[in-house]
């Protein structure tokens, strides 16, 4: 999962997530941050009552989801400030300098209209929600609903003030009259016009491509195209996109996204990565091409523990990408070999993909875990194999084969850090604990070995790290919010079914299903980034497998893959543009070194679509 904010400011917004902002928005970041650690704290605590005084109290897992829609609104607030939410600018790059300052301005007003709507209509949720109180708790349902005109009130002040701060440049009274223009021919449509509702979701959908084109971040693009939908329709209060966006939030399942995220960087701070690194060399060092071979080894490793594309192409490849340009590959070949070890790595659990996934779907998370296993391993014998003939080819060298003593002190250094993926899996396959209480024990592991074995972890290091998976936290969260609103819209409307009639007119064969799988994710995969694409699209085509006779959790997994793959497809692949940011090395000249490792995994994702087997035997082993 990339954590950036689009395609051409990859690096820049991946830097912002991890600085803090002017000492006037410390106090939100400090309550974002506090309240992942709360949230943290509430999980153990579950955890502990759960397995050892055997007595859950019923509130638990009620006030941890509560609090995790506040800490999803608060952590969009950060991530607004930031400029860490998701956007792709591969188009508005291109344009006149003076056409790019008015789609900005244009962008920044019409974020605040919507955010702008959301305290209004939140305003109005929240009295409404008063009389409905919490099953376990007891308490009114208007301080959770809370949450949204507060952090939609803040969100509208950090919008009001660019527009202050820009008042006199260029372009800016155009970029308003235009959002005022379009507000205006919305509303007028809404209020004159008799729109069919299948009209409404072509409007729908044109909106929410043009505003995704120019650069408006994702989450709010989506959202504002809803409202469209909404307005033109006529027939629908405006509240309800509000109450769909806060449902979309209220999950204890997703919970085990932020914890995985912080396990993650906890791991990355405190030393596992490099331990990690060692082992795998000791293991297939000494191969020719061994230094590509043990970057793909540990990335298989290391993407078991961090859950996080973008975590293991930034620490793997910060290690790796100096090492192998010192030993003599060049650094093309260098940032290609990690940014094809990171596509393969998103397939190995846990794996935050599969958590939302999971959260669309009826699928298991553990079988999702399990089913993910061989397919990684398949696409890493491709670029193990494809390593070994360049290396041979440009006769790269090897590594001394090392002593049996230094093997085994690698191993020895290793052992602890591999214990963390048996932690999560052992937990969720024996039905020992939930996916999110496994996530909370990695958290608690991570912080063993970071703070206390190895030391490498400091007390003032925790609450950046609470702040940077808040940031990351909210601006995902605001997602599946502002997308769960979109996929009820897709569903009442039934655009599944419509495509499912418009492939079955073509061909009944799964064939047919599965290739447009690939063409479709890959490339979106890799422009709109891997979770929004897949909370876009998973909800038009999970729907319609059935009745071409695909297995879900085989297309989950296919779903996960192509996903992972297009993060790191040039020139619009932000996975690929932080591999080539850490090697100091130019998309162009990388991308051309890159084309047999895109083959590879591209045959690898081949095997995956039409070999089921590939991806079913472990679950079905498992009995999952």
């Amino acid at each position: 999962m990339a954590d950036t904010a689009g395609v051409g400011a990859a690096v820049d917004a991946h830097a912002a997530t991890s600085t803090p902002g002017p000492a006037a928005w410390r106090p939100l970041e400090i309550l974002a941050g506090l309240l992942i650690g709360t949230l943290t704290v509430l999980v153990t605590f579950q955890v502990f009552a759960r397995y050892v005084l055997n007595d859950t109290p019923p509130w638990s897992e009620e006030l941890c989801r509560y609090l995790f829609v506040w800490v999803s609104f608060l952590g969009a607030c950060v991530a607004m400030r930031r400029a860490a939410h998701l956007g792709v600018d591969s188009l508005v790059v291109r344009l006149p300098a003076g056409v790019r300052e008015v789609l900005r301005h244009a962008v920044t007003a019409l974020v605040a209209v919507f955010v702008g709507l959301l305290v209004w209509q939140g305003a109005a949720l929240v009295p409404a929600m008063a009389g409905q109180r919490s099953p376990s708790m007891g308490i009114s349902l208007q301080w959770v609903f809370m949450a949204i005109p507060v952090a939609a009130v803040v969100m509208l002040a950090l919008q009001l003030r660019a527009l202050a701060r820009a008042w006199s440049a260029p372009g800016l009274r155009l970029g308003v009259a235009l959002v005022a223009l379009g507000i205006a021919a919305v509303v007028v449509a809404g209020r004159t016009l008799t729109v069919s509702p299948g009209a409404a979701v072509v409007v729908l959908i044109v909106t929410m491509v043009v505003l995704i084109a120019v650069n408006m971040p994702i989450a709010f693009a989506v959202g504002t195209a809803c409202v469209v939908y909404v307005l033109l329709r006529g027939d629908l209060p405006l509240i309800v996109v509000p109450h769909r966006v806060i449902g979309g939030m209220d999950s204890f399942l997703l919970l085990a996204l932020p914890l995985f995220v912080l396990a993650g960087d906890l791991m990355n701070t405190g030393g596992i990565t490099e331990r990690l690194v060692g082992f795998a060399r000791a293991l297939v060092g000494h191969i020719r091409g061994g230094l590509g071979m043990t970057t793909v080894v540990s990335e298989y490793l290391f993407s078991g523990i961090s859950g996080s594309s973008a975590a293991d192409v930034s620490a793997v490849g910060s290690l790796l990408i100096p090492a192998m340009t010192r030993a003599g590959y060049r650094p093309e070949l260098a940032v290609s070999i990690v940014a094809a070890a990171s596509a393969m790595g998103v397939l190995v659990p846990p794996c935050l993909m599969m958590v939302v996934l999971a959260s669309l779907t009826d699928l298991s998370i553990a079988a999702l875990f399990m089913a993910g296993f061989l397919p990684a391993a398949a696409m890493a014998v491709f670029l193990l194999v494809l390593i070994y003939v360049q290396a041979r080819r440009e006769n790269l060298p090897r590594e001394p084969r090392p002593s049996a003593a230094e093997v085994a002190r690698a191993c020895a250094r290793g052992v602890l850090p591999l214990i963390a993926p048996v932690i999560i899996l052992g937990g969720i396959l024996g039905g020992i604990v939930t996916p999110t209480e496994a996530a909370v024990l990695a958290v608690l592991y991570a912080l063993l070995l970071g703070l206390v074995i190895y030391r490498e972890i400091r007390p003032r290091d925790l609450l950046p790290l609470l702040i940077n998976t808040a940031a990351l936290t909210g601006m995902v969260m605001l997602l599946v919010g502002t997308a769960s609103v979109l996929s009820w819209i897709f569903a009442a409307q039934g655009v599944p079914r419509l495509l499912a009639g418009l492939l079955l007119g073509l061909s009944s064969d799964a064939t047919l299903v599965l290739l447009v799988t690939i063409l479709v994710f890959v490339p979106l995969g890799a422009i709109l980034e891997g979770v929004p694409a897949m909370i876009i699209l998973v909800p038009v085509f999970f729907p319609i497998i059935a009745r071409f006779g695909i297995d879900p959790l085989h297309y989950g997994v296919l779903v996960v893959a192509a996903l992972g793959l297009g993060l790191f497809v040039p020139p619009f692949g932000v996975g690929f543009f932080i591999a080539c940011a850490l090697g100091r090395t130019t998309v162009e000249g990388a991308a051309r070194a890159y084309v047999p490792y895109v083959v590879a995994l591209l045959l690898g994702l081949v095997l995956v679509a039409f070999v089921p087997w590939l991806t079913l035997v472990v679950p079905r082993l498992m009995k999952l």
